[in-house]
C-alpha cells in the first residue's frame, strides 16, 4: 500500500525530528502530504460540514467512521512509524505503540470566536497538526497555532497531569493568556499553518492553542494524539469518556435542529 505522505520516516529522521522538537518547539514538514489525499480529506471535510452545519463541532476518531477517508492515513504504516517513532523519542521507555487517538476540529460560523485561545496540554506525548482548511489574513484572522513549547516534563502521576490542566484550562487563566497574546511584542511563539504541510510538537508537554479566526470563515484540522503516559489511570479515563460524551452530545444536538 503506498503512503498517504510524500515524506518517509526513517528511524535517522525520527531522530533528527525529536531533536528538532526538543530545540525549537514545533517542526514543520512542508509539503508532506500529498496533493490527492488533502483532496480527498478536504471531501470527507465537506461531508461532515455538510451533516453538522458551518458550526463549530470536534468528531473524535473520525478515521473509524464507516467509509472514512482518514482511515487510509490512521492504517499507513509509514505514519505509524512517525507516531510511534516520536514517542518513543519523546518518552523513553513508553510501551503504548497501539491507540491512535484522532480529532477532526472544525472552526467555523459566526461564533468561531469563541473556541479561540483555549490553552491546553494535550493528554499524549505526541501532536500531529494536520491543516485541512485555514483561512487567509493575519494569525488573529487564521486561527494560526499558538505554542509555549515544552514548559513541562511528563508527570510522574496522573493527579499531577491533572492539577496541571486544573491552573491552566479555566476562565482565569484564560483571561491572562488573552491579555498576553494581545499585548505581545512579537509572533515569536506563532506558527502560521498551511494545508499541505504536517505540524508535529510534544503536546503533553506544550501549552497551546489557536488564535481566532474571521467571522463565518472556515478551520479545519486533522489532529493525531499518541502515547498517553497515564493511560491506565482512572482519572484519565474518566476525561476521555467525559469529553466523549460532550462531543456526541454536541454533535446528536445539532442534527435534532
Amino acid at each position: 500500500m503506498s503512503s498517504e505522505l510524500d515524506i518517509n520516516f526513517t528511524p535517522e529522521y525520527l531522530d533528527e525530528i525529536a531533536r528538532r522538537i526538543d530545540k525549537d518547539g514545533v517542526v514543520c514538514i512542508e509539503r508532506a502530504v500529498k496533493p490527492e489525499s488533502l483532496a480527498r480529506w478536504r471531501q470527507e471535510l465537506q461531508r461532515n460540514i455538510k451533516a453538522q452545519g458551518l458550526r463549530y463541532f470536534s468528531i473524535i476518531q473520525p478515521w473509524q467512521q464507516p467509509g472514512s477517508e482518514y482511515e487510509a492515513l490512521a492504517r499507513d504504516d509509514n505514519f505509524k512509524q512517525l507516531l510511534t517513532g516520536l514517542t518513543s523519542r519523546g518518552h523513553p521507555g513508553h510501551q503504548d505503540h497501539s491507540d491512535i487517538y484522532n480529532v477532526l476540529r472544525v472552526i467555523a460560523g459566526p461564533r468561531g470566536g469563541d473556541h479561540s485561545l483555549q490553552f491546553h496540554y494535550d493528554a499524549s506525548v505526541v501532536t500531529v497538526l494536520i491543516p485541512l482548511e485555514i483561512p487567509t489574513g493575519t494569525p488573529e484572522e487564521s486561527g494560526d497555532l499558538i505554542t509555549y513549547p515544552n514548559r513541562r516534563p511528563i508527570r510522574g502521576s496522573s493527579l499531577l497531569n491533572f492539577l496541571d490542566k486544573l491552573c491552566i484550562q479555566n476562565p482565569i487563566a484564560r483571561i491572562y493568556w488573552s491579555r498576553r497574546i494581545a499585548n505581545r511584542r512579537d509572533d515569536s511563539n506563532i506558527v502560521r499553518l498551511k494545508p499541505g504541510n504536517i505540524y508535529l510538537f510534544w503536546g503533553y508537554r506544550t501549552l497551546h492553542a489557536n488564535l481566532g479566526c474571521r467571522s463565518d470563515s472556515l478551520r479545519a484540522t486533522l489532529l493525531f494524539h499518541h502515547g498517553d503516559p497515564h493511560r491506565n489511570s482512572l482519572m484519565t479515563k474518566a476525561i476521555k469518556w467525559t469529553r466523549a460524551r460532550r462531543e456526541r452530545r454536541n454533535l446528536v444536538s445539532a442534527n435534532v435542529k
